[in-house]
């Protein structure tokens, strides 16, 4: 073998270049990370064959034990995607080598050691060398090639420079002495110590509870003594858990368990124990006390009933994800070590590894964890980031939306330049309006919304025909005219998949020009859009014809939800002292000549709607979880700086229901004709049945009010709801609760592919009793209506291609086709807009191609609309007519699969907004109750040992409501125990907010069961009387909420007993006590002057900051309309600040002038310059590259025949002292 002898190492004066085996960069992976970022100019190598080398070692025992056996060498948490983040994060510093996949020209020793031979032990010995020389040959003298202390090289003869661990720490501290020694071998000794606690052999001094190996397991679990299921932990008591496995549901206790190393929703094996081994569940027991987030409080035994419990053995498949966290409290002893308290109260706290934690005081972080050690109380993890200072509103958002792991990244270049070129000057060309039926001047449609909505999906028309019948339609935007199949801005909204509504913002799935503009249905405008039209008969007992189209429409009056229903009920539709709204949103004055006529078109949808609403609750056995009054959409108007100054729930009218059931009508038809269509694609949603275990609260509440229960059929339930309202008599605190908890019951609607359903899942929707359901009616702010929108097109343009798929061979079609436009996003793969490219085609099917499709797409009014004599009639009634076209599947938009895929990113992100938007809710009830005491009725949900478990329908807050507190001191107003104000102890902290509350150390808490039903007394001994709270009573509470401390997540609001036992008989609305409060918020927003926010950790001294919200720079943006008309621009000009003020903000809501300021016409001008501009350097960055490579290669070929030629001449040279020698 050949290699160049290496000067010394210590004498080297250029950079260093190491390279590890894979024994290192399992063991010291994090150590080299350290290194790596504090000194940039080492060079570090990763091997082809150190990767191979740690995949060996995973599946093959290599390691021996003191017992002399072998096991698998166990790797670090996600150790590849480790590895694969320190290349993309250092590229310049650490490169990879695919040492196995080189040769070198000429001698290799590859070839004289046959290396595919060896073993994969030893290759990566001998490739470990051969990789120094390949990496020296030009002469090198700094190579470095760091191996484990337990690898033998003693046999390899070469210069090269071969250190352990600990001599390079030292050389490396010889040569950058400022590099912190002593941190980096604290970190080589916490390397080696978690490396051999990760391969220790599992003993146990009881094998029942010892952790067990992967075989084990999977034997376990094909026995059947083993169970699999998701660890779900509960926020009554975090220390609880519980796995639901099939039918059987388990309760673990993650405080007592042995391997209790699993976080909240890890896939998880657990071992079920014999029933002298179940435990009692603390948290169905007991209120939980959480009184700082550092203490960790010890519970008492609890007395409840034991149920089947189970004991956690191993971790199956963690979902580890990036938490949000805050450190509490100064580090002690080593002050590299610190523990950070996750937002999610779930998670345990995780322990992190940084001498820069003074800068972690008072900020938000992003943390990852990298592990859970055997033997730790806490995982290990790093930071990812810093969020942003504690308290600042803008950082709580971002928080929620990292806790969700929503990332909304702007609009591309690329997607904004599909928007229209003309931007907001775009208009319908006179081919488009010929392409499709026109309804500007035939039929008198309009549209109810919210108001100050933008985003206009649907508007609706109705009218007598002379011949009696009922015409009725439903007209959605036609986004799919601007959001081109499979272009950037359709990959994008799939992405994205629903616009995020929050409480003062929202993120749009569309570029704001689609979004509030060009789709939206705006009032006194020409809009493109897709309709389904209906005629009824007279009485609205059938449905004669139904129609489906791209249509051209007009929408005479965009009106709101209060405007429709006082023109119902005979009332002025506009308040004449409320300021207008901005143009281009619902809520413009009613025109008076329009009144008349659009009172008889609202009383026609009403009667019908009343109808079909009671046909799919007597026939379908539809739900009703409708509120009424007490609405759980709550309605937040935000002072200028976006503080909340008034909260009220969003009142349900009955023109709700008329146009959400119009809306399901559409929604209900179309799904039935894409899946005639689309039998295998078809993109519908469904709601499955209820699991039994799912209905255990609504139960056990109904019980307590004597009323039986039964979840077998969403009809019995119905049934069960309508008997629960009818015993309420009135009691509208209380039938709130059992829409309430039916609605938390029920299980998640989802996509689904048609062709890829589970066997035995139907397609129906259990809560809305209908056989087929899909989403059709708001494309602008869901993907799945956009996808439905395609599916619908194609379907019927199949229908009017299935006469000529019989007569006309393909090149006939294609030929008659001609005429259809052009598709304007071109698939040069698929060979669109290029002459000459032929297909195979087969004789009995009709090949389409992708840019036909396209085409075929846009194009199917022109070939389904005609003029109105031709109109597609589908009859519902009669059975559905099989297709003579073969290739239905090949005009799809989508396959099966594909849909599938859809389905499940759609499905995850509609679960995130919505959880997102419940949590930003409550985010904004904390502030709103921080400034403001509000007296509120309640009910009693559930009893505990220490409190009540509440309901307040006005805001939807479920909470506790504690009566003792840690030590079981009864702390309540003296008068609810027959004793004065005076009476007792002053209150503690956490019941100081309580009116008239005072501590009583010698009250008890009793919690009674009997066959009556369970009750709570609460007595003093010095008391004349008892408290005593059942289930259902209805009490009324204070709620505030303290964010004096908000360290670790801001707290939610909480209840303070006003008065109880209440009787509420016939009430319709809910009467309230607000009382500001005279204390300074904690939350930052903005405020005129400085807040100041005391630290809560010691030693870290109190600072001053402000920190404007989001909300408050925005507003004070000017966005001016682009509008022709002047005076029109004054009048937004002159509303601006009146409505950023008093506007209501939940749903599609104008906030305050808010608009996404990446989607703006001017941005999207800017972005395609840059794009263009970008392109252009990239071409020159390519070519520049080009050149160097070639230079390289040249200047290599030169170098190769020097050597060779030096080589020879030296040879010579030899030969010829040799000749003379003899």
């Amino acid at each position: 073998r050949y290699w160049r002898p290496l000067e010394k190492f210590e004498d080297n004066e250029a950079a260093l270049c190491i390279i590890p085996s894979g024994v290192v960069w399992r063991q010291y992976l994090k150590l080299m990370w350290r290194i790596i970022d504090q000194e940039s100019s080492l060079q570090w190598i990763l091997l082809e064959s150190a990767a191979e080398l740690l995949d060996w070692r995973n599946s093959t025992p290599c390691i021996m034990t003191e017992a002399g056996e072998y096991i698998k060498e166990a790797s670090a948490l996600q150790e590849r995607n480790k590895m694969k983040q320190l290349v993309e994060e250092h590229p310049k510093n650490v490169s990879p080598l695919c040492d196995l996949s080189i040769r070198e020209e000429g001698f290799d020793e590859w070839q004289v050691l046959n290396y595919p031979d060896m073993t994969v032990e030893n290759r990566s010995k001998h490739a470990l060398f051969r990789a120094g020389r390949l990496v020296g040959r030009g002469g090198a003298s700094n190579i470095v090639l760091l191996v484990d202390n337990n690898e033998n090289h003693e046999n390899e003869n070469d210069d090269l420079r071969v250190v352990c661990m600990d001599e390079f720490l030292s050389l490396f501290g010889e040569r950058y002495p400022c590099a912190g020694m002593e941190e980096l071998l604290a970190l080589k000794s916490a390397c080696e110590a978690t490396y051999r606690r990760r391969n220790a052999p599992k003993v146990a001094d009881d094998v029942e509870n010892a952790e067990m190996t992967e075989e084990q397991v999977q034997q376990g679990l094909r026995s059947g003594t083993l169970a699999r299921g998701r660890l779900e932990v509960t926020k009554a008591n975090p220390k609880e858990a519980y796995v639901t496995s099939g039918k059987e549901r388990y309760f673990v206790n993650l405080e007592s368990d042995n391997f209790a190393r699993a976080l909240h929703h890890d896939m998880v094996v657990v071992k079920p124990l014999s029933e002298s081994q179940w435990g009692r569940p603390v948290g169905r027991r007991r209120l939980v006390y959480n009184r700082t987030e550092e203490d960790e409080e010890t519970e008492v035994e609890s007395e409840g009933p034991v149920v089947p419990s189970a004991m956690l053995v191993s971790v199956m498949d963690n979902s580890r994800r990036q938490f949000v966290a805050t450190m509490v409290d100064k580090p002690t002893g080593d002050e590299r070590a610190i523990l950070v308290v996750p937002f999610d109260i779930r998670i345990p706290k995780i322990r992190l590894q940084s001498r820069q934690w003074p800068a972690y005081v008072n900020q938000r972080l992003l943390v990852e964890i990298d592990g859970w050690e055997v033997g730790s109380s806490y995982p290990a993890g790093h930071l990812v980031k810093i969020i942003g200072p504690i308290g600042d509103l803008e950082t709580e958002i971002d928080c929620l939306l990292y806790e969700h792991e929503i990332q909304l990244k702007p609009f591309s270049a690329k997607a904004l330049a599909c928007l229209p070129p003309k931007g907001s000057e775009w208009t319908i060309s006179n081919s488009e309006i010929k392409q499709r039926r026109d309804l500007r001047s035939s039929h008198r449609i309009f549209s109810v919304d919210p108001p100050g909505c933008q985003d206009i999906d649907d508007t609706l028309h109705a009218r007598a025909l002379p011949n009696g019948d009922v015409e009725v339609g439903v007209h959605i935007a036609d986004v799919t005219h601007f959001v081109k199949h499979e272009s950037a801005l359709d990959k994008e909204a799939q992405a994205r998949g629903t616009t995020f509504y929050l409480v003062d913002r929202r993120f749009d799935m569309l570029p704001s020009l689609l979004s509030s503009d060009l789709c939206s249905l705006h009032g006194k405008t020409d809009r493109l859009a897709v309709s389904v039209i209906w005629v009824f008969s007279a009485n609205l007992e059938t449905i004669k014809s139904c129609w489906y189209g791209q249509t051209v429409i007009h929408n005479c009056q965009a009106m709101t939800y209060e405007q429709a229903h006082n023109i119902l009920n005979d009332k002025a539709p506009d308040n004449p002292s409320l300021p207008p709204p901005p143009p281009l949103t619902a809520g413009s004055p009613v025109d008076p000549s329009l009144i008349g006529p659009l009172k008889e078109d609202l009383r026609i949808l009403q009667r019908l709607t009343r109808k079909l609403r009671k046909d799919r609750e007597t026939i379908g056995g539809a739900v009703d979880l409708s509120s009424g009054d007490l609405g759980t959409e709550l309605k937040f108007s935000l002072d200028e700086n976006g503080n909340p100054t008034k909260v009220m729930p969003k009142k349900e009218l009955e023109i709700h229901n008329t146009i959400a059931e119009m809306m399901i009508l559409a929604n209900q038809s179309v799904a039935e004709k894409i899946y005639d269509t689309f039998p295998e694609s078809s993109l519908l949603r469904i709601h499955r049945k209820v699991n039994d275990d799912q209905f255990d609260e609504l139960e056990s509440a109904l019980k307590a009010g004597g009323i039986a229960f039964d979840g077998s059929s969403n009809m019995a339930l119905a049934e069960s709801l309508e008997k629960a309202k009818r015993t309420a008599k009135g009691n509208n605190v209380v039938n709130a609760l059992w829409q309430s908890l039916a609605t938390r019951a029920m299980s998640e609607a989802l996509y689904i592919s048609t062709g890829l359903k589970e066997e035995g899942v139907g397609l129906s929707h259990y809560g809305l009793g209908i056989d087929k359901y899909t989403h059709f009616t708001s494309p602008i702010r869901r993907y799945a209506d956009v996808v439905v929108h395609k599916q619908l097109l194609a379907a019927l343009a199949i229908d009017k291609l299935d006469a000529a798929v019989k007569q006309q061979t393909t090149s006939d079609l294609r030929l008659h086709l001609e005429q259809v436009p052009d598709s304007s996003v071109i698939s040069i793969l698929k060979g669109d807009g290029i002459s000459g490219i032929k297909r195979p085609s087969e004789k009995t099917s009709l090949e389409v191609d992708g840019g036909f499709l396209d085409s075929l797409i846009e194009g199917a009014s022109e070939l389904v609309l005609g003029d109105s004599g031709s109109d597609q009639v589908a009859n519902l009634n009669s059975e559905p007519q099989s297709k003579v076209i073969s290739s239905a599947k090949e005009l799809a938009p989508y396959t099966g699969s594909q849909v599938g895929r859809i389905c499940d990113g759609l499905n995850r992100q509609n679960r995130m907004a919505k959880l997102s938007s419940l949590e930003c809710q409550r985010l904004f009830l904390s502030l709103y109750f921080n400034d403001h005491f509000e007296v509120a009725h309640a009910v009693v949900t559930g009893l505990r040992a220490n409190g009540l478990i509440l309901y307040v329908p006005k805001f939807d807050l479920k909470g506790p409501l504690y009566l003792s507190d840690i030590k079981g001191d009864v702390q309540i107003d003296p008068s609810f125990v027959g004793l004065s104000p005076d009476a007792g102890f002053p209150s503690t902290l956490g019941f100081t907010n309580s009116p008239n509350c005072r501590r009583f150390p010698s009250g008890r808490c009793i919690l009674k069961e009997s066959n009556d039903g369970d009750s709570l007394e609460v007595m003093v001994s010095e008391g004349q009387k008892k408290c005593v709270f059942r289930a259902l009573d209805v009490v009324s509470v204070q709620i505030s909420c303290d964010l004096s401390d908000i360290r670790a997540r801001v707290p939610l609001p909480r209840f303070h007993l006003v008065s109880s036992n209440m009787q509420i008989v016939g009430t319709t609305s809910v009467t309230t006590t607000v009382q500001p409060r005279n204390v300074t918020s904690k939350m930052i927003r903005g405020d005129e002057k400085e807040t100041k926010v005391q630290s809560q950790i010691s030693g870290v001294s109190t600072r001053n900051f402000r920190v404007n919200s989001m909300y408050e720079q925005l507003v004070s943006i000017e966005i001016i309309p682009v509008l022709s008309d002047k005076s029109l621009q004054r009048h937004a000009s002159s509303v601006r600040l009146e409505l950023s003020v008093d506007s209501a903000m939940p749903g599609r809501m104008v906030f305050g002038g808010f608009q996404n300021p990446d989607t703006r016409y001017a941005t999207q001008e800017a972005a395609i310059t840059s794009a263009s501009e970008a392109a252009t350097q990239r071409r020159e960055a390519a070519l520049a590259s080009q050149q160097r490579r070639d230079q390289y290669d040249s200047s290599r070929a030169i170098e190769r025949y020097a050597t060779a030629r030096m080589q020879r001449l030296a040879a010579q040279k030899r030969s010829a002292r040799r000749a003379k020698g003899k």
